[in-house]
């Protein structure tokens, strides 16, 4: 293919780069090397994207340091540079949400006919294109948008409950993945075993580190720990201001020990409720007295959810009554429902994507519940024999969005 008709590839690299890395920079390298050698590819730009306070992730520094220490590291580069939209979010943002947000600028910016090499390119190279005519073919060829990863990543597409299926096919599918593989890890294989990655193998480029390099942020950050040298390992200027700045130590390393990065972990805490809608009818199915549903439905309920181990505790609080649910997930065990309807139940939860369900076997039929989390709130419905209650909290101590309503 002439070099004209190349497709233009902006590549995106999440994570926590703490701290950034050589080998963070020589993914896009690598990548841009290996696009570009087929002749279909023109790489225009390369975006990193650290994660926000919010992943809390043990060990994870400040994201104001890791933000500057990624523009410290790509100072050197001409076209690879920081987004800082990621880490200014105060709540965790899923990484096909971060693509997808990237995708959205890219093609606003194509379709408000920005100079996209005015962004994009640097100096030398925006000259070149101009004068071979390469930047009148843009609208022919809308620029692409290439998830950049490790094997790692990739492979943790296969952890049950950790990504949606919808994400999967969005990042590999819609987008394209530029995958950098390392000593010990099979790509072809785990993309051979996953049929959702298997559909859209075409779309996922594999790129072969044969210069075998095994710098991690994990062993740096235990190299500092122990008092020992990172040069060569990151760029001098990150190393200059992780000394500057003291990062990394023992203590800092136990930051957020206690959060479990599951998806249970999105659902702990304490959850005050903003909205009951069919209530009575869940509970009239349910075979509650008149007078009880009265009472109940007036009620504004907490939820308090916590984990311990592999043990859930799922506690709904009100002034009339208080109901504890201790449960493993993926294990039978006996509910007693005392205090609403007084039932003897087998009850298995199980995680279906990301809606934690309970199925609640007895008396009534199709009886059960699901929680998730969806922008930010805690949502859960209640459904026994065709009665569906949809319930909606916010988090205790957030800014209020609205008044706790019931709507029968």
């Amino acid at each position: 293919m002439e070099h004209q008709d190349a497709i233009h590839v902006v590549l995106i690299a999440c994570g926590s780069f703490n701290p950034i890395t050589n080998m963070h920079l020589r993914m896009f390298e690598l990548a841009r090397d290996h696009l570009e050698d087929t002749g279909k590819y023109r790489v225009v730009r390369g975006i990193i994207s650290p994660v926000g306070d919010g992943y809390k992730k043990k060990g994870l520094i400040e994201a104001c340091h890791r933000v500057e220490m990624a523009r410290l590291a790509s100072d050197t580069s001409d076209w690879i540079e920081v987004d800082t939209w990621e880490s200014s979010q105060p709540e965790w943002v899923e990484t096909a949400k971060v693509v997808r947000h990237h995708y959205e600028e890219l093609v606003a910016a194509e379709q408000n006919e920005d100079k996209v090499d005015t962004v994009m390119y640097g100096k030398k190279r925006r000259m070149e294109e101009e004068s071979c005519g390469c930047l009148s073919n843009r609208k022919a060829n809308p620029a692409r948008l290439f998830f950049l990863c490790g094997a790692d990543m990739l492979e943790s597409f296969g952890v049950p409950n950790l990504w949606k299926q919808e994400d999967i096919v969005e990042l590999a599918g819609h987008h394209g993945m530029v995958c950098i593989t390392r000593g010990g890890s099979d790509a072809e294989k785990f993309i051979h075993q996953s049929d959702t990655l298997w559909r859209h193998r075409h779309n996922i480029h594999l790129v072969h580190e044969w210069v075998t390099n095994d710098i991690s942020a994990t062993h740096v950050r235990r190299a500092l720990r122990r008092g020992r040298s990172i040069r060569y390992l990151l760029p001098d200027a990150v190393v200059s201001y992780i000394q500057e700045q003291r990062l990394y130590s023992a203590e800092s390393e136990q930051k957020n020990a206690d959060v479990v990065l599951a998806p249970l972990a999105r659902l702990c805490g304490t959850w005050e409720m903003v909205s009951n809608v069919n209530f009575e009818g869940y509970m009239v199915a349910l075979g509650i007295s008149s007078g009880l549903r009265k009472t109940a439905i007036k009620l504004k309920q907490k939820k308090v959810i916590e984990e311990r181990g592999e043990e859930c505790i799922i506690k709904t609080i009100s002034a009339l009554k208080n109901y504890t649910l201790s449960f493993t997930v993926g294990h039978q065990f006996d509910e007693v429902t005392k205090g609403l309807d007084n039932q003897c139940l087998k009850s298995l939860v199980t995680w279906e994507g990301e809606k934690l369900v309970c199925e609640q076997i007895g008396q009534k039929k199709n009886r059960g519940w699901a929680h998730w989390i969806e922008d930010g709130k805690l949502h859960l419905e209640l459904f026994c024999e065709g009665q569906v209650c949809k319930q909606v909290f916010r988090k205790k101590g957030s800014d209020k969005d609205g008044v706790c309503k019931s709507d029968p």
